[in-house]
């Protein structure tokens, strides 16, 4: 291809992609015409939060002592038309978030009355951890026995049903997969009939169902109105097909920039470069993660701290559908090896951690970002690919990101150190 046809094929592009900007402007401004957008779940940055923002919520409403002030009509409204479920239950609820079981797991939220215990699941970004609905069922039973009703719910996104993984030999039929896209949202919507007497009680409701058709794409939204345009229009589609095909290799190169400026920052702190799992290097993890063929999950770099009684003390940044990092320890087989009482040691050290995935006995403490009071929330997700994985495409952002990052990094190993040598004396 001569120079004149590369720069008009260029230009030709330019025009090509500065009319889908157009476009997608137009459908924004459209979809936000009844002021859709100013959602506060989204303008507080908590709206894929599964603890703070939707455990929280459910929890309340499911719950007739709740501040909704309506008694046990939304809870019935869920066990009724949600759950199927022909009971009527008012009488001694108990609703308990985040509750332990005796194998030191916590289920999301428990409903508990004299004839019906149900434990709910909430799962938004975090992946399934190995034998995490099996240990709830049982416990559910344990809890149950057998003089009640023992159910056990699996809410996603999507509705999709659990892996092997979490179910181990449990079988699936004794699990209810509910979504927010369908079961949630026509829920959310009963609730606001009931409560129509109540206008802020209403609107609170309404705003919490624009939440979950923003993270499904259900309802008449800024996509619905993209999609309909681009099927009435042959150029703006095939641009954007183009743009779909080059997509993948975009998103890679952008976190392939990441890991590779965050191996080099770890590089300097630790004077070592983290190892890469997960693939041969940082650019094949980088691509097998968008590539749908691969799905390459569970990636990232560790840095090895020490030796603790025979075993690695590790530092972790992992990859599933969130960025997470955290300290763990590995056998020599470079398994995991938990152990609780080095976990329970450093977390009366440091606290909990804010990822999710902390919630697995893998990790000794996981997080998101550093939890310090003057630090915003920043959660890369690279499977949405949205907010903060898009703030990495400017440099200063990017490098704000990474050291504060590796800051936190850091201090977890120093605390750590501290913390294992005092034990050991």
């Amino acid at each position: 291809m001569s120079n004149l046809a590369a720069s008009q094929k260029e230009a030709e592009l330019t025009d090509s992609f500065r009319g889908l900007a157009d476009l997608v402007e137009a459908c924004k401004e459209n979809a936000n015409r009844g002021g859709e957008h100013f959602n506060i779940f989204a303008i507080l940055g908590i709206q894929r939060d599964e603890n703070r923002t939707h455990s929280r919520y459910l929890a309340e409403l499911l719950s007739p002592a709740g501040r909704h002030g309506e008694g046990a009509k939304f809870l019935n409204a869920f066990v009724n038309d949600v759950l199927g479920l022909a009971l009527d239950v008012r009488d001694r609820v108990k609703v308990t978030r985040e509750l332990a079981t005796e194998d030191q797991r916590r289920v999301d939220i428990v409903v508990e009355s004299p004839d019906l215990i149900i434990g709910i699941e909430v799962k938004i970004d975090a992946g399934d951890q190995k034998a995490q609905l099996h240990d709830y069922y049982t416990a559910l039973k344990q809890r149950a026995k057998s003089r009640k009703k023992a159910v056990l719910v699996y809410l996603t996104l999507d509705g999709k049903a659990p892996s092997t993984y979490s179910l181990k030999d449990l079988e699936q039929e004794n699990v209810h997969c509910l979504s927010f896209e369908k079961d949630i949202r026509q829920w959310i919507d009963t609730c606001a009939s009931l409560s129509k007497h109540k206008p802020e009680l209403s609107y609170a409701l309404i705003q919490y169902k624009r939440l979950l058709e923003n993270l499904t794409g259900a309802g008449a939204s800024m996509t619905a109105l993209i999609a309909d345009k681009l099927a009435n229009n042959r150029d703006d589609l095939e641009t954007a097909l183009a743009v779909e095909k080059a997509l993948p290799k975009a998103k890679a190169m952008v976190m392939l920039r990441f890991w590779e400026e965050l191996s080099n920052a770890m590089a300097n702190a630790f004077d070592v470069t983290p190892t890469v799992y997960g693939g041969k290097n940082l650019s094949e993890i980088s691509h097998s993660y968008f590539d749908v063929k691969l799905g390459g999950k569970h990636v990232g770099v560790k840095h090895t701290v020490g030796d603790l009684n025979g075993k690695k003390l590790c530092l972790y940044v992992n990859l599933y559908n969130a960025i997470h990092y955290g300290l763990r320890i590995d056998s020599e087989s470079g398994l995991a090896a938990p152990q609780q009482g080095v976990r329970n040691q450093l977390r009366q050290k440091l606290n909990d951690g804010n990822a999710v995935a902390d919630k697995d006995l893998d990790w000794l403490v996981c997080y998101y970002h550093n939890p310090a009071p003057s630090q915003e929330p920043i959660i890369l997700n690279f499977d949405k690919f949205t907010g903060s994985v898009l703030d990495l495409m400017d440099e200063d952002k990017r490098q704000t990101i990474i050291g504060q990052m590796v800051d936190h990094q850091v201090n977890l190993i120093k605390e750590a150190k501290t913390l294992l040598e005092t034990s050991v004396a």
